[in-house]
């Protein structure tokens, strides 16, 4: 077997010239030598290169040719898409990005594996890989989801239980917490619990009720709380600012942050031992009634292009990297929550770094590829700005009224800020709604 490792920005090599699109792989073609590209993230690579020489031995009957190019996840369909016959003959991509890849011809439909795929994984994760009855992809993981980090030395679980209370500790540390809406990612956690979001290509349609009295309670509350000041809205900043608590330095750093698997190595080097992960807490809503906090949640899949030359091998290769035994070797190497029911259920994953989390979070998690289509992301990054700057700004008005009379009191200035900028609100949520539900023409 040979294989090599490339980075791919913009260029495609060729995988296919001109060939009809494979939907099946029920004929073991023996073709030698079978060439494969395989597009997966930077930090997979080594990973994946182990993996195809255990793939190699296991199936002498392939001599292949393995090219494994970098390519991020998120950006696997937009390189895809500009030239499907010669890009990757297996590439790795989020779930919702699947529909879209369908409609453009670019994946081979799963059959035959399905029914294997389809028994042994989490159901949603099969959902989610599916157009109708057919399969398209291979879950890969359940970790594309939210839950907390916390520095074991400044906030102890208990304390992490509840928003108010992380509030409180950064505080009394004089110290933040971060929570980046991730460009309206996980900005619907402020809304998942009172309102509703769903979203289905099929029937085209996005269904989001946040310009409702419960949508703006909710925007209220994400007011209220960024207002605080305590709350850093960077999720890039995290591992830096945990690095800042290593020298004492809490005033730059955080004592808690929002992120996913994608800072698990990262902050497991810096903060070790003392790295602590929960799923998200509780909060106050400015209704007076307490909420968990909701999240979107997804997986990740592996994708055989319907273009490839090599379905056999190439499915059979997909295959194999989404079975039990790399799943199980994935979550204990790269700490990601496996989408493998039996896996899953393994002690020794349940008791990983930020497996718990994850799990513990899932059922208040609701599935990023059926709650939002693409035209949500900018409305929702705008939205989260606009609440996010009129937090900030009462959040100085406060300081400049107590700076020039010391004696007026801080809570009450809070809320005669607030009442203001609450006035905003329902124009942001009408502009936001309208925005996302304001589809073009379905292609």
């Amino acid at each position: 077997m040979k294989h090599k490792s490339i980075v791919i920005s913009l260029t495609f090599f060729v995988v296919a010239c001109g060939a009809a699109p494979s939907s099946s792989v029920l004929t073991s073609s023996l073709s030698t030598p079978v060439t494969l590209f395989v597009w997966a993230p930077n930090q997979e690579q080594v990973f994946i290169e182990a993996r195809a020489e255990e793939f190699q031995t296991l199936n002498p009957q392939w001599d292949i040719d393995f090219n494994f190019l970098v390519v991020s996840e998120v950006d696997a369909k937009g390189l895809l898409l500009l030239d499907i016959v010669n890009g990757g003959d297996i590439f790795a991509f989020p779930d919702d990005q699947l529909e879209s890849i369908v409609e453009a011809g670019g994946l081979s439909e799963v059959i035959q594996y399905k029914e294997d795929v389809s028994s042994r994984n989490i159901p949603w994760t099969i959902d989610v890989a599916r157009v109708g009855d057919k399969l398209y992809a291979y879950p890969n993981t359940a970790d594309n989801g939210t839950y907390m980090y916390f520095d074991k030395r400044y906030i102890n679980e208990e304390a992490m239980q509840s928003f108010d209370t992380i509030i409180e500790r950064a505080e009394e540390l004089d110290s933040y917490v971060n929570i980046d809406p991730m460009g309206g990612w996980s900005m619907a956690m402020w809304f998942t619990a009172t309102n509703t979001l769903s979203w289905s290509r099929i029937d085209w349609e996005q269904t989001i009720d946040w310009n409702n009295e419960a949508g703006i309670r909710a925007a209220q509350t994400m007011m209220r709380y960024y207002a605080t000041n305590r709350l850093i809205d960077d999720g890039l900043l995290l591992p830096t600012q945990f690095v800042e608590n290593n020298v004492g330095n809490l005033q730059d750093g955080a004592i808690a942050g929002m992120s996913g698997y994608w800072h698990t190595n990262a902050i497991l080097e810096i903060l070790g031992n003392n790295m602590g992960t929960i799923k998200m807490p509780t909060y106050t809503n400015v209704d007076g009634n307490t909420y968990q906090f909701g999240s979107m949640v997804g997986a990740r899949m592996l994708g055989v292009n319907a273009y490839t030359r090599y379905p056999a091998a190439a499915h059979g290769f997909a295959n194999y990297l989404t079975g039990a035994d790399v799943q199980l070797k994935r979550a204990k190497e790269l700490f990601v929550a496996p989408s493998n029911l039996n896996v899953a259920a393994m002690e020794e994953v349940q008791d990983l770094p930020t497996f718990k989390a994850l799990a513990d979070q899932s059922p208040f998690g609701i599935p990023q590829a059926r709650s939002v289509s693409q035209y949500y992301w900018n409305p929702a990054d705008a939205f989260a700005n606009a609440i996010i700057r009129d937090a900030r700004e009462v959040h100085q008005q406060v300081v400049a009224a107590r700076e020039a009379n010391p004696l007026l009191d801080e809570a009450q200035l809070y809320e005669q800020f607030l009442a203001v900028k609450y006035e905003n609100i329902p124009s942001y949520l009408n502009t936001l709604v309208d925005q996302v539900t304001s589809l073009p023409a379905k292609p």
